[in-house]
């Protein structure tokens, strides 16, 4: 019964232009907590700690000679790489070599594919592979330690003599 009196109520409130008690108004859901960039640096971390990527890209390589950066970019890439094995599954987006003729369906993602060129009509189409591009099957990055500061890549390092 009071369900239906407060209809009431609130009917005639209406009708009558009458703002409605505070109390029936509907609340504001809570503010969305702002993003947190843990998995963002946890990955980073992680790349700094296994291939150095992060010195290497804030290093200014203009005055190193080509063999130097070669040298150097291998072991960064072994690391890399060995992060990206150790926790991701990495697949093709469109399987296939680069410059093979692939076709295009009709309803296709075009989050998966980018159509570059001379793009007319309607799908399906058909082109060369550029980039099969790239895709992430399965992300197991591993839990962050509670005591450990997340925004700190690496932590700077001093030898004691």
């Amino acid at each position: 019964m009071k369900r239906f009196i407060l209809a009431i109520k609130v009917f005639f409130r209406i009708l009558f232009g009458k703002p409605l008690p505070p109390e029936l108004l509907p609340s504001a859901p809570p503010p969305a907590p702002p993003p947190r960039p843990d998995g963002a640096v946890q990955l980073l971390t992680i790349l700094q700690r296994e291939g150095r990527l992060v010195d290497f890209l804030e290093e200014d390589i203009a005055s190193y000679a080509d063999a130097q950066i070669g040298a150097a970019v291998r072991d960064i890439h072994r690391g890399c790489r060995k992060v990206l094995a150790e926790y991701f599954v990495i697949e093709p987006v469109l399987p296939g070599v680069e410059n093979a003729t692939v076709s295009v369906p009709t309803g296709f993602d075009a989050a998966e594919i980018r159509l570059t060129g001379n793009v007319v009509g309607q799908p399906p189409y058909r082109g060369a592979l550029r980039h099969h591009g790239w895709r992430t099957t399965k992300v197991q990055l591993p839990n962050l330690p509670p005591l450990e500061k997340p925004a700190v890549l690496a932590p700077a390092e001093v030898e004691l003599s």
